[in-house]
C-alpha cells in the first residue's frame, strides 16, 4: 500500500502537471456575410475543419491554447478575417476550429502546421501551408492548394486547379478541367471522373500516375527527371502522343505495338489514334513510361 508520504507526492506531481497545462480560449463567434464576401482565416498549427453550406452566416466553433496565441476576428459583411494571432516566438499548443461559411465564399487559409480540412460549395479556394496536409472536396469555380512538405488532396469539381508541393504526396480527384499539378520528390496520382481540357503534371524525383479521359482537343503533359510515368487512357481517345524515356523503358498495352514509331533519338516515340486532335507529351530522363488501358472502373 502507498504510505501516506508517497500519496502526497502524487498529489504533488498531479497538480504540478496540471498546472503545466496550458490555458485554453474557448470561441464561438458567428457574423452575417454578403454574397460572396471574401473571407480570410489565419491558424497556426493544431486542425482547421470548414463546411460550406445554406445559410448568411459564418460560425466558429474550437478552442485555442493560450500558448499558442489568442483568437481574432474582425471585418464586415462583404469581407472578414479570423484566426489565431501568435504570441511571438516559437509555437507552442494549438487551435482546433470548426467554421461553416454561406455557400459562394471566396476562401483563403493560410496555416504552418494545422489540418486544413475543406468541404466548400462554389466559391474560389486558396489555401497555403508549410507541413500540415490540405484536403479540399466538393464544388469550386477555382481552387489553389500548396505547401511545403504537406499532403495535397483535391476531390473537387472545379474548372481550374492549381496544386503545388515540395516533398509532400499529391492526390486529385473528381473532375478539374483545367489542372496544373508540381512536385518536386513526392507522388503526383490524378483520377478524374470525366474528360479534361488541359493538365500539365510534373515532379522531379517521384512518379506521376494519370487515370482519365480528354477532350476532343484537349492536352495531357506529363514530365518527371527520375520518376515513373503511367497514364490510363481510353482506348477510343483520339490523339497525336508523344513519348521521350531516354533511359528506353517503354510499357504498351494501349495500341498495337506496330502503331509505334521510333523517333530520332533512343527512347522516343510518336504515334496518333483517331483523327489526332488531342495531345499526350510524356518526357522522363530515368523513368519508365508505361501506357494502359482505362476500364470504365479504372478510376475508383
Amino acid at each position: 500500500m502507498p504510505t501516506p508520504w508517497m500519496a502526497a507526492l502524487g498529489l504533488s506531481l498531479l497538480w504540478g502537471w496540471i498546472h503545466r497545462l496550458p490555458a485554453q480560449e474557448t470561441v464561438r463567434e458567428s457574423r452575417r456575410l454578403s454574397p460572396g464576401a471574401l473571407v480570410r482565416i489565419y491558424s497556426p498549427r493544431g486542425s482547421l475543419i470548414l463546411t460550406a453550406g445554406p445559410g448568411d452566416s459564418l460560425t466558429v466553433r474550437g478552442r485555442v491554447d493560450s500558448t499558442l496565441g489568442r483568437f481574432y476576428l474582425g471585418g464586415g459583411a462583404d469581407a472578414i478575417k479570423l484566426g489565431v494571432e501568435p504570441g511571438g516566438g516559437v509555437l507552442e499548443g494549438s487551435a482546433d476550429l470548426i467554421i461553416t461559411v454561406p455557400s459562394g465564399v471566396r476562401l483563403w487559409i493560410k496555416s504552418q502546421q494545422a489540418d486544413l480540412d475543406l468541404t466548400v460549395s462554389g466559391g474560389t479556394v486558396e489555401a497555403t501551408n508549410a507541413s500540415g496536409r490540405i484536403r479540399v472536396a466538393g464544388r469550386t469555380e477555382r481552387v489553389s492548394a500548396e505547401t511545403l512538405d504537406g499532403n495535397i488532396e483535391l476531390a473537387v469539381a472545379s474548372p481550374l486547379g492549381r496544386a503545388r508541393t515540395a516533398s509532400g504526396t499529391i492526390v486529385v480527384r473528381g473532375l478539374i478541367r483545367d489542372l496544373d499539378a508540381s512536385t518536386v520528390s513526392g507522388p503526383l496520382l490524378v483520377g478524374m471522373l470525366g474528360p479534361v481540357s488541359r493538365a500539365r503534371l510534373e515532379t522531379a524525383s517521384s512518379e506521376i500516375a494519370f487515370k482519365g479521359d480528354l477532350e476532343p482537343d484537349g492536352t495531357l503533359e506529363a514530365e518527371t527527371h527520375s520518376g515513373d510515368v503511367e497514364l490510363r487512357l481510353p482506348v477510343r481517345l483520339a490523339a497525336s502522343y508523344h513519348l521521350v524515356s531516354y533511359s528506353g523503358a517503354l510499357e504498351n498495352s494501349l495500341v498495337p505495338a506496330d502503331r509505334l514509331r521510333p523517333g530520332p533519338a533512343k527512347g522516343e516515340w510518336s504515334f496518333s489514334t483517331g483523327d489526332g486532335r488531342a495531345t499526350v507529351r510524356v518526357r522522363t530522363f530515368k523513368g519508365r513510361v508505361a501506357l494502359k488501358v482505362r476500364g470504365d472502373r479504372d478510376i475508383e
